[in-house]
């Protein structure tokens, strides 16, 4: 019972609310397949591992990670190795070799290197806290990305790469990282992306940003994705067309509408009013990870929160410029919505953490 006590309900009620959406939506969107329920089963068995995970973790005394560095860089060093196992040995799906296929089972190991460089760097920078504004320890963080960040953009995930990246920026700025640091950082970030476009984007990579300002530019072919998305969530009004119903996602004229394009099927279907409360949901997400945050009592327990919320929130900003036509389509999932047994899982482990931080104090 002191456990139950001690959960944050608030926030594992608004985690809830959106896994329960999420199954909806796979029933749904199976509406009019020939096995209708599943893609909700193999939803449901996600889950349940995702509790399991969730459930160790949060029992788990989070300090561990804090005071033993063969744990934290452990994690890092499965999640490396399985990451040049998976270009070696894994499958390939719409030019990304970045799933490792067990038969009717599929994993993503960048899902875990997530987790484990949020792990590396709350302990790092909880440790040089004070000493942030040397420039040697941005440096030393900066090597620690780049191992898993290269391998990343290997196979190629360019949309995971930049939520790694965006992890380990924003973290540094919690850090306590200096002005000048920033702007350095900052000018780096540019000149990689200018070089990236002009060395190793693709003519298809590079038509997908295009889009973004030049819609127009191909309607029907780079841009159809995100229009139907747009046309979605437009046709969806206050209350939706209700479960089941919605014309662009049960006539498939809406891709990829249980993963990247999940938030236009559930406003379509849900309306105006289902998409707010899915937004909703995620601000107590936030505000309670935040006031977490603020009531830590050591710099780990802090960071970790706050990195957490850090990912939540890249995620969710991409998925919906993506669905709103302003980001371009690089395959990131909505958290706890989209179908994914890694990204459910992985996510189930990082908010144990999260109530065992609460729990512990």
């Amino acid at each position: 019972m002191w456990f139950l006590r001690k959960l944050d309900w608030w926030l594992l009620g608004a985690v809830l609310f959106l896994i329960f959406v999420s199954l909806a939506m796979m029933i749904s969107l199976s509406n009019r397949d020939p096995e209708p329920l599943a893609w909700f089963w193999r939803q449901l068995a996600w889950l349940a591992v995702g509790v399991v995970s969730f459930l160790m973790f949060a029992h788990l005394d989070y300090r561990v990670f804090r005071t033993s560095t063969a744990a934290v860089f452990g994690i890092y060093a499965v999640s490396v190795v399985l990451l040049v196992l998976v270009l070696i040995f894994g499958k390939t799906v719409h030019g990304s070799r970045a799933w490792f296929d067990f038969g009717s089972v599929t994993f993503q190991p960048v899902e875990l290197v997530k987790a484990a460089l949020l792990f590396v760097f709350a302990k790092y920078f909880a440790e040089q806290n004070i000493e942030i504004w040397r420039f040697r320890h941005v440096a030393l963080s900066a090597l620690y990305l780049s191992v898993p960040l290269l391998l990343v953009l290997l196979q190629p995930d360019w949309g995971s790469g930049l939520t790694l990246g965006a992890l380990w920026f924003g973290m540094i700025l919690m850090a306590g990282a200096r002005g000048r640091q920033v702007a350095i950082l900052v000018f780096i970030f540019l000149f990689l992306g200018a070089l990236s476009w002009t060395v190793f984007l693709t003519e298809n990579q590079k038509s997908r940003i295009m889009t973004v300002f030049q819609p127009e530019r191909d309607p029907f072919g780079i841009a159809y994705n995100q229009r139907q998305a747009l046309i979605a969530i437009g046709s969806g009004g206050l209350l939706g067309k209700g479960l089941g119903e919605g014309s662009q996602t049960q006539l498939k004229f809406l891709p990829a509408s249980r993963t990247d394009f999940v938030f236009a099927a559930l406003a379509e279907e849900l309306g105006f009013l289902g998409a707010l409360a899915v937004l909703a949901a995620y601000g107590i997400i936030f505000f309670q990870i935040a006031k977490l945050a603020l009531a830590g009592n050591n710099n780990f327990a802090r960071l970790f929160s706050l990195g957490f919320l850090i990912l939540l929130a890249t995620h969710i900003a991409i998925n919906l410029g993506m669905n709103l036509g302003v980001f371009p389509v690089i395959g990131i999932g909505l958290p706890f919505v989209s179908y994914g047994g890694s990204s459910l899982v992985v996510l189930s482990m990082l908010l144990g953490v999260v109530m065992s931080i609460k729990a512990k104090g």
